[in-house]
């Protein structure tokens, strides 16, 4: 008797666990179906966390982004103006977003590079409007590259005393500069990068290192004249 028991013991207990993986997996499938997200709502989140950048990483290619427009000739700055205005408010419309999460160093990094693309852009505009004078270019070009005037003829090995030949007349001259002056000294700054962009996988790591470093000095040297310069006009 017991002996027959036992089989269908056996039976009963197979039919119970199956009933209750077949429930469990009805639960599953109603939980998953429950789980929506209202892509309308949270579209602007939805990009963020499908790009997997940081504060941090946007506000890192938000300064490269804004070294690449500089180092842009006038000819193709003209001629991707509305996109690059564009693209400007996107990457600010992401930071100012996630502004809260960056550091207090890193949030201060931001108004200053948007401090700084708002002088570019106000440059650039007022070159369009009026461009520059060919002789006076040609004059800057001297002052300023001497015997690497010719762009053509730096390469890897004298790019790097090109840019201290250009920052050594800088520092000396930048007193003396007036807001137009300085437009075409920024215009030869990015023909001098441009250059570079052409010659850069063959430029050895210390020489870029500092020619990196004589880039960040002529942007702030750069910056405290504009500043000035609206100080100026301010009192007046």
């Amino acid at each position: 008797m017991s002996t027959a028991i036992k089989p269908l013991n056996y039976i009963a207990a197979l039919c119970l666990i199956s009933l209750l993986w077949s429930c469990e997996g009805r639960r599953d499938r109603d939980d998953t179906e429950v789980i929506t997200v209202d892509t309308a709502e949270t579209e602007d989140t939805a990009r963020v966390v499908q790009t997997g950048k940081t504060a941090e990483q946007q506000l890192e290619e938000f300064r490269g982004w804004l070294n690449r427009q500089s180092e842009k000739g006038d000819i193709a700055i003209r001629s991707n103006w509305p996109k690059v205005k564009e693209e400007l408010r996107q990457r600010n419309a992401q930071l100012e977003q996630n502004f809260d999460s960056l550091s207090d160093k890193s949030k201060q990094e931001y108004r200053d590079l948007q401090e700084r693309y708002k002088r570019w852009e106000t440059r650039q505009e007022r070159r369009q409007a009026q461009p520059l004078d060919p002789s006076k270019l040609t004059l800057f070009e001297e002052q300023l590259l001497r015997e690497y005037k010719n762009l053509q003829s730096i390469n890897a090995n004298n790019i790097r005393e090109a840019y201290l030949t250009f920052m050594g007349t800088v520092r000396a001259k930048r007193r003396n500069w007036t807001p137009d002056d300085w437009d075409y000294v920024d215009y030869v700054y990015s023909q001098l990068n441009q250059r570079r962009g052409q010659v850069e996988g063959q430029i050895s790591t210390g020489d870029n290192l500092k020619i990196r470093a004589l880039q960040a000095e002529y942007l702030t040297l750069e910056g405290a004249a504009d500043t000035q310069s609206a100080v100026r006009g301010t009192k007046r």
